[in-house]
């Protein structure tokens, strides 16, 4: 087993009560040596969104499959996932230099791998990564967004981000430049902890306070999952949702 540890995960999506197609993409992955949960949510015209976001997470599941027990990454878990946001960013960017309908797509994608009771993220863009732990949710991901450094060089107030009229434009995306620059994170896990990886569609509709409390009163994952995107949508769902949830506990 993956260092003694069991991870029930549960995932949901849907296109919002806006948008007329999903260009968000997600993959959970429970497997017997390690647990991989990615969400990514596409930009483009024409389908370049729903390409890029599709074959960026498919990229990095292959990657990951094919390398995580080479020697070289068995001790650098950080490098692994940083060389396979890197290899996908090359693929999609790729994929655009061929075909004019998608010159210019690209995506935002936010990693939790999972071995040996460590988890190890990799992030771009502004997709998010939640750690729920002892009643609190803990954000691990630092968006990568215009009103993000607005409000972190002091220019603009958390609140008047919430409403702001670029508040969609993003500053890091994967496939849009033949180098990227990703956000990594390690940490131990602890019994009973809750990952939650999600697109902007829930959190520019729901607070922090609005997901922690439906986290703290729904346990099951893929319960937990489907209220959130239902109560995004309550809210307008003027975007693609996309949540994943996986809780993590120790096999006795």
């Amino acid at each position: 087993m993956n260092g003694g540890i069991s991870m029930i995960a549960g995932a949901a999506t849907d296109p919002g009560k806006v948008r007329s197609t999903n260009q968000d993409y997600y993959l959970v992955e429970n497997g017997s040596k390690y647990g991989l949960y990615i969400v990514a949510d596409g930009m483009g015209g024409h389908n370049g969104g729903e390409v890029a976001s599709r074959a960026s997470v498919l990229f990095v599941k292959d990657f990951i499959e094919q390398a995580w027990d080479k020697d070289e990454y068995a001790a650098d878990r950080p490098g692994l996932v940083k060389d396979a946001l890197a290899a996908a960013n090359r693929a999609v960017f790729n994929l655009a230099a061929k075909d004019e309908q998608l010159r210019g797509m690209g995506t935002t994608l936010s990693m939790a791998f999972i071995v040996d009771r460590m988890l190890y993220t990799g992030h771009i863009g502004d997709s998010r990564i939640y750690l729920l732990r002892d009643s609190q949710l803990i954000k691990l991901t630092e968006d990568h967004s215009l009103v993000a450094e607005l409000i972190k060089n002091g220019s603009i107030t958390p609140e008047e981000g919430d409403n702001h009229p670029q508040k969609n434009i993003i500053t890091r995306a994967l496939g849009t430049g033949i180098d990227i620059e990703s956000d990594l994170s390690e940490r131990e896990m602890q019994d009973g902890d809750t990952i939650l990886l999600c697109t902007d569609g829930l959190t520019n509709m729901l607070s922090c306070a609005d997901i922690l409390d439906l986290c703290l009163n729904i346990g099951e994952p893929q319960l937990l999952c489907s209220r959130l995107v239902a109560e995004a949508n309550n809210r307008g769902g003027k975007d693609n949702i996309t949540v994943i949830a996986v809780k993590v506990r120790w096999n006795k």
